[in-house]
């Protein structure tokens, strides 16, 4: 009786097994077996410092820039993403500037950004942008430079009313209708285990998916060791490794 038992519990453990498995294999975005928590995909960044390098496609599938992403550790309790790349940026009547940019954010271990910087310039112009935010005291500082002279910056907080006061000023105009943020919910971000096509051949990944509200924003593929292989936004670009 007992082995008759253990045979149907063996059987019944079995089927529950395979069912799940071919759950997993044809409807991977029904089940949450495969979920991970994102602090762990960032740790895998930052633990094995992989510099990511991305190149940048439109909607028709064209190169249009490149971006470098490099995770390091700076400390005991602070991490830095260094970015760096150009995006060729679409202008009436042009063919399109090349936007160059770089700079750099700054978390502590619990991966909270403390502050970032950002230089922006267009390539053969002698404007350049530098952007500094420092997320303690929620300020935003900016600095436009011409050549090497500086003609304007100003330090405003870093919310829609500071957004606000630096497109009136910059855009010529006395005054600017407010900003309202209020509509924009916090983005939703969730990683799970999953698989892509590389050059012709799978690759396990970890799929780190952003949400807003009920809107995708970008799903970012990572490698097992830490590397932005590959992504997708909804909004028509997408990024693939740099050959």
């Amino acid at each position: 009786m007992l082995y008759r038992a253990a045979i149907f519990g063996i059987i019944a453990f079995w089927l529950v097994m395979m069912a799940m498995l071919v759950r997993i294999e044809t409807h991977p975005e029904a089940t949450d077996i495969l979920d991970v928590p994102v602090s762990y995909v960032m740790r895998l960044m930052f633990i094995h410092g992989q510099t990511s390098f991305l190149t940048v496609h439109d909607g028709a599938n064209a190169p249009v820039g490149t971006i470098y992403l490099r995770p390091a550790t700076t400390g005991t309790n602070a991490r830095a993403l260094n970015y760096s790349g150009t995006l060729l940026i679409p202008l009436p009547g042009t063919t399109g500037q090349r936007l160059n940019f770089n700079g750099v954010i700054d978390m502590s271990v619990p991966l909270k950004v403390r502050d970032f910087r950002a230089e922006l310039s267009f390539r053969d112009s002698p404007y350049r942008l530098t952007l500094y935010g420092d997320a303690v005291t929620n300020k935003l500082s900016y600095q436009i430079t011409f050549e090497t002279r500086p003609v304007a910056s100003q330090t405003v907080p870093m919310d829609a009313s500071g957004i606000s006061t630096i497109l009136a000023q910059n855009l010529g105009m006395r005054t600017m209708p407010p900003i309202s943020l209020s509509s924009i919910s916090e983005p939703a971000v969730i990683a799970r285990e999953s698989e892509i096509t590389l050059s012709g051949e799978k690759v396990e990944v970890y799929q780190v998916s952003v949400t807003e509200g009920a809107s995708p924003v970008i799903d970012i593929y990572v490698s097992q060791v830490g590397q932005i292989v590959s992504a997708k936004t909804s909004f028509g670009y997408t990024l693939t490794p740099e050959e």
